[in-house]
This record gives C-alpha cells, sequence and structure tokens, in this order.
C-alpha cells in the first residue's frame, strides 16, 4: 500500500478509476477524486497477497450541529476542527461505510450498513455492492462489530425485519449480545433509546443462524476480534492479517478522524461509557502509530483505509490505496 500525505492530491481520471480496479492515487477524502471513489460505491485492497478487502460507500448522514454531540465543545470549534479536516462544516459529515472480506474462499461481510431506513442520504450500499459485483447470496458470514442501527438495520427489512442475509452465518459478539437482549433492559432505558432495543430483542434471539463470539478468537481466517469496549458495552474491532501485513477495522472506535483524532480527550454523545471509550481509543492510536498499523474505520469517510500519524500534537489520518 501507499500512504497519502494530506497536504498533497496527485491524482487524474485514469488514476480515479484505479479505485477499486487497478493502480494507486493520492488524494483527500474532500477531494473531487474521493467524490467519484463515493459515486462508484466501493474500492478495495489487498491484505497480504491472499486477503480482499472491498470498502462498501452506504452514503452520509448530514448531522445538524447541536451542543451535546460533543459534551463540553462548542458548535464554534466543532466546525473548527471540520473545517481544519477539509470537511463541511454546515454540518456534522457523518459518512458510512462498511466492509466485504474475501478470506479462505470465503466472503465476509463486517456490518450491514444502514438498510437504508436511516439519513435519506444514506442507504446506498445495495449500489455499491453492485457495482463490485457482491450480492446478498454471495455473504458467508456477517460480523457485527455492534449493535447501533447504522450497522445492523441492513441485516434487516424496514417493514418485516426479514433476514436480508438469511443464508449467511451471523457471528456478535457474546458481550454486545449479552446486553442488548438482557430482559431487563427495555426498561431501563429511556424512553427514547427503547425502540432499537425493542427491535433488537424482537429479532437476534429469534434468529437461528446467530452465533457468538468472544475477544481474541479468530472469526475468519486471518480475521480476529478485538476488544474495544466503551462506545458499546461490547463494541469490537477486527484484525485483518496475513504475514506481516494487517489492517485494522475499528468500527466506532473513532468516528471522524477530524474531530475525535485530531482531538482524542473529546468524547461522543454516542458512547456508552466515555471515559472508558476515550481510553480505548488513545490505546488503539497509539498501538497504531508505534507498530505503523493500517486502519479502516466506519465513519472515516472514503477512501476510509489508512495509517493514522502524529501531527505536531495531536493525530492524522492519512488515506491510502492498493
Amino acid at each position: 500500500m501507499t500512504t497519502l500525505n494530506r497536504r498533497q492530491f496527485v491524482a487524474s481520471v485514469a488514476g480515479v478509476s484505479a479505485l477499486g480496479l487497478t493502480g494507486s492515487l493520492a488524494m483527500l477524502p474532500s477531494t473531487a477524486a474521493a467524490a467519484d471513489a463515493r459515486k462508484k460505491g466501493y474500492y478495495s485492497y489487498k491484505v497480504g497477497s491472499d486477503i480482499e478487502v472491498i470498502s462498501i460507500y452506504d452514503g452520509v448522514w448530514q448531522k445538524p450541529h447541536d451542543e451535546n454531540f460533543i459534551p463540553g465543545v462548542s458548535v464554534e470549534d466543532t466546525k473548527s476542527a471540520l473545517k481544519n479536516g477539509g470537511l463541511n462544516d454546515e454540518f456534522v459529515p457523518i459518512e458510512f461505510a462498511f466492509t466485504v472480506v474475501r478470506t479462505g474462499g470465503k466472503t465476509i461481510l463486517i456490518d450491514a450498513g444502514t438498510g437504508g431506513q436511516l439519513a435519506p442520504t444514506a442507504g446506498l450500499a445495495k449500489e455499491g455492492m453492485a457495482a463490485a459485483g457482491i450480492s446478498a447470496a454471495d455473504i458467508d458470514t456477517v460480523l457485527v462489530s455492534h449493535f447501533h442501527p447504522d450497522h445492523i438495520f441492513g441485516l434487516m427489512e424496514k417493514e418485516t425485519n426479514a433476514q436480508v442475509f438469511p443464508n449467511a452465518e451471523i457471528l456478535v459478539g457474546e458481550t454486545e449480545y449479552n446486553f442488548w437482549t438482557a430482559p431487563d433492559l427495555i426498561a431501563k432505558l429511556p424512553e427514547g433509546r427503547q425502540g432499537l432495543a425493542k427491535r433488537i430483542q424482537a429479532t437476534f434471539p429469534t434468529w437461528k443462524n446467530i452465533n457468538q463470539y468472544s475477544g481474541g478468537q479468530e472469526v475468519a481466517p486471518g480475521i480476529t476480534a478485538v476488544d474495544t469496549f466503551g462506545h458499546t458495552p461490547g463494541h469490537t474491532a477486527f484484525r485483518v492479517a496475513s504475514g506481516n501485513d494487517q489492517t485494522l477495522l475499528v468500527g466506532d472506535l473513532i468516528n471522524l478522524p477530524a474531530l475525535f483524532l485530531a482531538n482524542l480527550d473529546w468524547q461522543l454523545a454516542f458512547d456508552a461509557d466515555k471515559d472508558m471509550a476515550t481510553t480505548t481509543r488513545k490505546a488503539i492510536v497509539a498501538e497504531a502509530v508505534a507498530d505503523n498499523i493500517n486502519v479502516a474505520g466506519y465513519h472515516f469517510g472514503f477512501p476510509n483505509s489508512g495509517k493514522i500519524e502524529k501531527d505536531g500534537n495531536s493525530f492524522v489520518f492519512n488515506p491510502v490505496t492498493g
């Protein structure tokens, strides 16, 4: 893989077509080239010589600004951080991108996107998967990082909750599953948060193709579950490794790099245990920098795979292509 400098832009029309096809190209996620990649709906790269990783674009939530999104941080400071990261500061641009991994003769889906059931500008994954030549019937296994709607609603149809991947084994984290399916959970939650728990409890316990994994377990050839608790009680990252090459799929551990990587102490309103999430995020960032590990984030924008590097007193995400 080639590391991209965020202060450079080296691209051409031919280079843009490389995303998901051939060659390599340097870009910023905010460039016209990245917009072309979003329009294409996917891009792919290799881990080692035998594992193919395909990022699928599912759109964006143009979240309105509010003072509660980052506790203790003003909207003005949030806008400034977005602008410094080269992003639109009119709203918080929370993009969605999940992952397909081809390994050991299997096609593994890691998280399933919004299913078109959240923001009107999200739900593009079906088109991206089709463009990449992947159908629902091709998926052998689904790995779920955590149970937030933008990660699991793509597993179930909007009106009926019918399974989108009924022939795939669905692997969910033991800690996450036990939290969300606890009989007394719904009564403990504020009314505004009960809907998600009710939907989970009406579906997952009845699906016969769900099994559980634990941290440190190899869940597919070359893919290992990594406990990264805090964002949710059982949030999990996945390490994809072949030989000396690896990519760490960090899920929602970092969220937008321009906000939560540049400011590691900022906390997200959506984090269940904010202090634990911050501690976990710092540990993973330290590991990624020290060991020069490639990372991919669910909300990193497109392209969402790259390296975390020190940038003065903070950190920056530098996208890579393969």
